[in-house]
């Protein structure tokens, strides 16, 4: 399909335009002219002297005269004025000679209108009516109402070369607005169908700086938000990319090595080159711990998968958090005993009632507590405390160990992140912290790390 430019598209807008805006001043002229002249044939014969005449001087309609501040008199034979109606307050002549009168008609009188005509009563006595209307109220008008040819020809050729400049004149200023209107237009435009060009192309460029009409430049605010959420998705999705492929090698490298371990003793009883009963009962330990590591880290990644997915869905019931709290905490206290590490728990003797799923709210516990167990010595304290707030709950997990790293505190909450960079074999997956955040945030809450804190102290936060 074939398209105008803005320039002829504007340009052709302007000409219908211009048609239409002609066509309503004619109509609106000849609408306004024809009431003016109705109103003309309506008046004029209200004030000219041979529709006024009247055999009473009483009967005469001198309204529409003195409403135009004028004068009607009648003057008689000798031309005095013998009767006078409408304004007084001008200085008329009482009588007028001949002259004067013919001067009335064929010499400049300023701006005053006059109209006579005469007037005969029953025994033959002849009087003049005159009409007076200064102020240039009514003026008189001298038309032309023949021609000759030559001055036909005159004035069409007037007319013709009138019409030829205009049209010229018109045409030019038509093209230099419409082209200087296309170019307020186009030329942002293709600024933004440059960049849209970038963007399709995976370019990051730079954002529009335009100067233009309030409306373009509201196409460039929002199209600058929308470049820069496309180049943060870019970024997130680039960065998703490699977390997965990090992922992926950290997967890799934690069953590479109890797999490997695996085989190895497998083989060695497979091939029956233990010693004795005693060797073969440790191998076989040591293939059922890797096979339980191997166990717990599949079942992680599938509790992460299933977190991380948005379609994932559980039903919520309203029950006893502190309970929950307490029960954790004594599955674990034992571990803590043994490994001479304090815990102290502080949590609401009464119920603390919540809307929460059981398992998910279990296992956020159980991680935290775990963690503190195996990143803590001898002779640490370990703390659990869960504090009503006025619009929500706050549970935390702390210690007085190691601490996180800095350059590990904006990466904790990231799967396969551990307290070491070394990967050793301690029998943690480094999902622990990726799942407590995905449950947390299945619950509408929120977790993060005290920076400030001596120690290792997490934070979650949950609204009602």
């Amino acid at each position: 399909m074939k398209t105008r430019s803005m320039h002829s598209s504007l340009m052709i807008n302007y000409v219908w335009f211009t048609i239409i805006f002609a066509l309503i001043c004619y109509l609106v002229y000849s609408a306004m002219y024809g009431a003016r002249d109705e109103y003309m044939n309506r008046t004029l014969p209200l004030v000219e002297a041979d529709n006024l005449v009247r055999e009473h001087w009483e009967d005469i309609p001198y309204e529409t005269v003195a409403s135009f501040g004028g004068n009607v008199q009648v003057l008689d034979e000798n031309n005095r004025v013998v009767f006078t109606r409408g304004r007084t307050d001008a200085e008329y002549p009482k009588s007028y000679t001949e002259e004067e009168l013919l001067s009335l008609f064929y010499v400049s009188s300023g701006s005053v209108y006059y109209s006579i005509a005469p007037q005969f009563t029953k025994t033959g006595e002849k009087y003049h009516l005159l009409v007076a209307i200064p102020g240039g109220m009514i003026i008189k008008e001298s038309r032309m109402v023949r021609t000759d040819r030559e001055q036909t020809e005159y004035f069409v050729k007037l007319i013709v070369t009138g019409l030829v400049v205009f049209a010229a004149a018109f045409s030019l200023i038509l093209w230099l607005y419409s082209w200087i209107t296309a170019r307020k237009i186009t030329l942002p435009l293709q600024a933004v169908s440059n960049r849209l060009v970038e963007v399709s192309e995976e370019e990051q460029g730079e954002h529009l700086q335009i100067k233009a009409n309030k409306e373009l430049m509201e196409i460039q605010l929002n199209f600058n938000r929308m470049t820069s959420r496309l180049k943060k998705a870019h970024e997130d999705k680039r960065r998703l990319e490699n977390d997965r492929t990090r992922m992926l090698m950290d997967i890799s490298h934690d069953l590479k090595t109890p797999v490997t371990t695996i085989q190895g003793y497998a083989e060695v009883l497979r091939l029956g080159l233990e010693q004795d009963d005693l060797q073969r009962k440790k191998y076989a330990g040591h293939i059922h711990r890797k096979a339980l590591f191997i166990g717990a880290l599949v079942n992680d990644l599938l509790e992460l998968t299933k977190l991380e997915n948005a379609s994932f869905s559980f039903e919520r019931v309203k029950g006893d958090l502190a309970e929950i709290c307490r029960t954790e905490a004594a599955d674990l206290y034992d571990s803590f005993e043994r490994k001479g590490i304090h815990l102290d728990i502080t949590i609401p003797d009464k119920p603390v009632l919540f809307h929460f799923h059981e398992g998910l709210i279990r296992r956020i516990i159980h991680n935290l507590l775990a963690n503190a167990l195996k990143y803590n010595t001898h002779g640490a304290h370990a703390s659990l405390t869960l504090e009503e707030r006025t619009e929500g709950l706050l549970l935390t997990v702390g210690d007085d160990g190691p601490g996180i790293s800095a350059d590990l505190l904006e990466t904790v909450f990231d799967p396969f992140v551990r307290g070491d960079r070394a990967r050793r074999n301690d029998g943690g997956s480094g999902l622990g912290l990726s799942i407590v955040k995905g449950a947390v945030e299945k619950h509408n809450g929120v977790v993060w790390v005290n920076r400030k804190a001596k120690g290792t102290l997490i934070s979650i936060y949950f609204p009602f």
